[in-house]
């Protein structure tokens, strides 16, 4: 009976040990990288709902390249170009909420996909007047390690 309480003690405390915790309010697993590239991801989130384009920028490296998921090249656009869009585009929002949950990170040979679920709502000030403008939507970030850092180079 002794011997048989000691196994059952030793494999629970074996399995408890192996057992990894996730990010709160995730089903990612909690390493350190996951959380730098969570914590980049809800810096980039926070930042856009601040309408703080210099801290977005700060986020974003020079590789970034964006072709909003379509075929055609006439609406690609990269660094040089969000460094002039975005600006321009958080001061015409008056509002900005986005509410969003983290569901995967995906890390392979120092590039990583962050994928979430967003629900944003923007108070835009348009020529034709103001407008609110409403998404629910999928999104994947993608990011790359350098200069020992996770910078952002698509998805905003």
């Amino acid at each position: 009976m002794l011997l048989r309480n000691f196994f059952i003690l030793f494999a629970l405390a074996t399995f408890t040990a192996c057992a990894h915790t996730n990010i709160a309010g995730t089903q990612i697993p909690d390493t350190p990288q996951n959380r730098e590239i969570a914590a980049v991801v809800k810096k980039a989130l926070n930042a856009l709902t601040q309408r703080d384009a210099d801290t977005v920028l700060s986020l974003v490296s020079p590789q970034y390249f964006e072709d909003n998921g379509t075929p055609q090249p006439d609406d690609d656009y990269g660094y040089e170009q969000l460094k002039q869009l975005l600006p321009q585009t958080l001061k015409a929002a008056k509002e900005v909420f986005i509410d969003a949950d983290l569901q995967s990170i995906e890390i392979i040979n120092g590039r990583a996909q962050a994928d979430l679920r967003y629900r944003s709502r923007a108070n835009l000030e348009l020529p034709a007047g103001p407008l609110w403008d409403s998404h629910r939507e999928f999104n994947r970030i993608e990011l790359i390690f350098e200069n020992n850092t996770w910078k952002i180079i698509s998805g905003l």
